[in-house]
């Protein structure tokens, strides 16, 4: 089974790249266990046409958030936290200008109630984890936490970074080393490339022709205008070596893949990065304060199968994407964990049709 879903998923890979309806792409899969698709194809850059390989990496965006709900979730499998601990139990200087309240549950389930990013910061402030922190802790709620739900669309990883460092007593770049690439023998994924790594690493460019700044913020102004366009900003190298947990990992389909397979009840190899008890609780759905039921479409820091997701729309679905289509997810019920990585964002995208057919191949049904 392993060579033939591997051949065929190759195949519908070269085939959207040989269609033009994508420049590069990697997908990996395990299934119970077993790691049964490592394709890729495409180019990593148009204008050098570099291949992508395995081992090229991709900018993912928000992807990052399930890996940084992760980490948080080994924090309390340990009891260095609980979920409805406040934030400024373990960062005092949160509590300012009405946040005092604010839990970790709040923060993971976008719920806190400052998704709102001043809209003048450059590019340089994203980049300074220490000042935006500072940011963070002197920014002041736009309604009480609990509700309602809106992304936190950057906010959302200093908020829970910081609490990570300071829970588990070490740098972000450092746990995120220690605890969830190496116990699972992960060795391609960063949110920050450390500057001695960054020379010898090849990482894919982004593309988006129809870029539309207007769409994106709408609303609440969840990102700054310096990050416009946004495969522009995350290109930029400085940008991929600064700590922005929200947003910035750089990774391949394999890492992203392998890190949705250690959460899963076998785990991969051997190793389980958390406990039945704590993983069942991150994918219970967030209910919302005055809403008798689950409202929202986030558990803790991961997102869940519903009606129109790219997972399907059973509970046991959990993951994260990112702008521009790549995906990380997992799902219970048929210890199955997919990763995908893309460059060429389009509205006519392929990655819906490839996850379909990863399913469709091995008889899982998405809803």
């Amino acid at each position: 089974m392993a060579r033939n879903i591997q051949i065929a998923m190759q195949d519908k890979l070269n085939e959207i790249i040989d269609g033009g309806r994508d420049y590069g792409m990697q997908l990996a899969v395990y299934y119970k266990g077993e790691l049964v698709v490592n394709a890729w194809a495409g180019v990593a850059d148009t204008e050098t046409r570099k291949p992508v390989t395995e081992n090229t990496l991709f900018p993912v965006f928000s992807v990052t958030k399930g890996i940084t709900a992760t980490m948080i979730h080994i924090l309390a499998d340990r009891g260095a936290l609980r979920y409805d601990q406040k934030v400024c139990e373990f960062w005092p200087e949160f509590a300012r200008n009405g946040k005092k309240d604010i839990t970790i549950r709040h923060t993971l389930s976008h719920t806190a109630g400052i998704p709102q990013m001043p809209y003048n910061l450059g590019r340089s402030d994203l980049n300074d984890w220490s000042r935006m922190c500072d940011i963070i802790a002197e920014s002041e709620p736009l309604w009480a936490p609990g509700g309602p739900a809106v992304y936190h669309a950057l906010t959302y990883g200093w908020i829970l970074g910081r609490v990570i460092e300071l829970a588990g007593a070490k740098p972000f770049a450092k746990f995120l080393k220690d605890e969830i690439c190496d116990p699972p023998g992960i060795r391609n994924l960063y949110i920050g490339i450390p500057e001695d790594a960054a020379p010898s690493l090849s990482i894919a460019t982004l593309y988006e022709p129809g870029f539309n700044a207007d769409a994106l913020n709408t609303g609440v102004k969840t990102v700054p205008k310096c990050c416009n366009p946004m495969c522009d900003w995350i290109n930029e190298r400085d940008t991929l070596k600064a700590c922005i947990p929200a947003g910035n990992g750089t990774m391949n389909a394999m890492s992203l893949a392998r890190h949705y397979a250690s959460l899963l009840p076998g785990g991969v190899d051997g190793v389980r990065l958390l406990s039945d008890d704590t993983i069942n609780a991150a994918v219970q759905a967030t209910s919302i304060e005055g809403s008798p039921e689950p409202t929202n479409v986030f558990g803790l820091g991961y997102s869940l199968g519903f009606k129109g997701s790219m997972y399907g729309s059973r509970p046991t679905l959990f993951g994260h994407g990112g702008y521009g289509g790549s995906v990380g997810f997992a799902d219970l019920e048929h210890d199955f964990a997919l990763g995908l990585t893309k460059n060429y964002f389009h509205a006519n995208s392929a990655e819906l049709e490839i996850v379909r057919a990863v399913q469709n191949y091995l008889n899982i049904p998405p809803d």
